[in-house]
């Protein structure tokens, strides 16, 4: 039920050289039989109630003088503007008359602030009733944000079903228990279940955040507020509710999952990182099995395998053979994919050793966009003119695979660092969620590869 390609970025490699990379990528794709199965959902909303999510984050008609003050902080009294708390209550309410949601799709709802509480179990969506009176009682808490009491909470629901589980994670403040967050993000990355992490405003922690969707093979989102004037590839807080009925669409897609990656290598090669690159980007964990998450109908979803490679003569070599497992939960099946074998030849021809595949190094160089990326925003607290530099470097990538989104976002990084030798944090998350979110599905070319050199400089290869 799960077709499968390999494609080195290389056939021929060059004879008597050590420590030659070589990038595999891995797509996998579901066949008809399991497209059409499409899994039973059984999704755990777990919300931020913090007394910050009573912010206003789109324009007021009407200012009418006035503040109220809750949980020590005041906040101006509007109308015709909504609140974070909000846009989440919209949002929710959207998906429970959301026609893609089948009777049988089973939601819960986990609310977080001093305690993390069950506002309402897993239930039957069937019982819409009984779910929108769950969500309409989520702006009468408040208090801090304990998000990882919050996420143990959901992950305790999510234990007792089956089916097609995920965790949509919703914060807009710094937890104030990260050791509980990292036990959750194990716990659930151990059960196969993916976490969409929605960030609103600036005040949240990117990298942590960021960390869970990599450890669970999830997506991570940043949601401004409107009156910001957000650019792609944020999202306005008035398109929360689209988000979110966005991701209910990707988990029903999702008719393969738990894909499961072994590796045996021969002697001397090794396999050094697992990366998914398409449809977003995501770190896989460095644990056999390689938890590779979950593959959607109709697209391939694509891997980077990273190797290195010993000194070999001139031969067609075996270097390695791949098993894939998965589940197709809509069928109740449980399946392995026939092993696969890496072979390549190694060559004294330096031209044939010279050709190179430019769709697998296309994704190499969108893999490698956000490890530039991560690199300026640590170089611009210290070194702004050195960050100017790895930016612009990020740019030129961006231009050369056609990522119109991010060229646009990393201009607005750039003029920031001229202008007052900073990135702001807005900015600064906007780009960092932008390399693992804005990924383009390219037709190979080869016309605007960078040079071998190039390549060299940028993947370290």
């Amino acid at each position: 039920m799960l077709e499968t390609r390999l494609q080195p970025h290389r056939e021929y490699l060059l004879a008597h050289m050590p420590g030659q990379k070589m990038f595999l990528a891995l797509k996998v794709r579901p066949e008809a039989q399991a497209a059409s199965a499409r899994p039973q959902l059984a999704i755990a909303f777990v919300v931020d109630t913090s007394g910050s999510m009573r912010e206003v984050v789109t324009e007021p008609t009407q200012r009418t003088g006035q503040s109220v003050r809750v949980d020590g902080r005041e906040y101006e009294v509007v109308r015709g503007a909504k609140s974070k708390m909000d846009l989440v209550v919209e949002a929710l309410q959207s998906l429970l008359n959301s026609r893609q949601l089948e009777p049988t799709d089973r939601l819960a709802l986990i609310k977080f602030d001093d305690h993390a509480g069950v506002v309402q179990p897993f239930t039957d969506a069937a019982h819409k009733a009984r779910l929108m009176t769950a969500v309409k009682q989520l702006p009468q808490f408040s208090g801090g944000t304990h998000m990882g009491a919050g996420m143990l909470e959901g992950m305790k629901q999510l234990q007792k079903e089956s089916g097609s589980r995920r965790m949509i994670l919703l914060t807009d403040g710094q937890a104030f228990d990260e050791p509980l967050v990292e036990e959750a993000a194990a716990q659930l990355a151990e059960a196969h279940i993916p976490v969409t992490a929605i960030g609103v405003g600036d005040d949240w922690n990117d990298d942590l955040l960021m960390a869970i969707t990599d450890r669970t093979q999830g997506r991570p989102f940043h949601i401004v507020p409107d009156t910001q004037n957000p650019m792609p590839p944020s999202l306005k807080a008035s398109e929360l509710p689209q988000a979110i009925l966005g991701e209910l669409e990707s988990a029903a897609s999702e008719v393969i999952t738990d894909i499961g990656l072994t590796v045996r290598t021969v002697k001397d090669v090794t396999l050094d990182r697992v990366t998914r690159v398409y449809p977003t980007q995501a770190e896989v964990e460095q644990k056999t099995p390689y938890p590779l998450g979950n593959a959607a109908k109709g697209d391939w979803t694509v891997f980077i395998l990273e190797f290195t490679l010993p000194a070999r003569p001139p031969a067609r070599i075996r270097l390695a053979q791949l098993g894939l497992t998965y589940q197709v939960p809509g069928q109740g099946y449980r399946g392995e994919v026939p092993p696969m074998d890496v072979v390549v030849e190694f060559t004294t021809d330096e031209a044939l050793a010279a050709r190179i595949d430019p769709e697998v190094m296309q994704w190499v160089q969108q893999r490698n966009l956000e490890q530039l990326i991560k690199q300026a925003t640590v170089e611009a607290r210290t070194d702004p003119s050195k960050a100017a530099k790895t930016l612009e470097l990020a740019r030129n990538l961006t231009v050369k695979l056609g990522n119109t989104a991010m060229t646009r976002a990393l201009d607005q990084a750039v003029g920031e660092l001229k202008s007052s030798k900073t990135i702001s944090l807005g900015t600064a998350k906007t780009i960092k969620i932008g390399a693992k979110t804005q990924v383009l599905k390219q037709e190979p070319s080869g016309g605007d590869l960078p040079s071998d050199e190039e390549i060299r400089k940028i993947t370290g290869a």
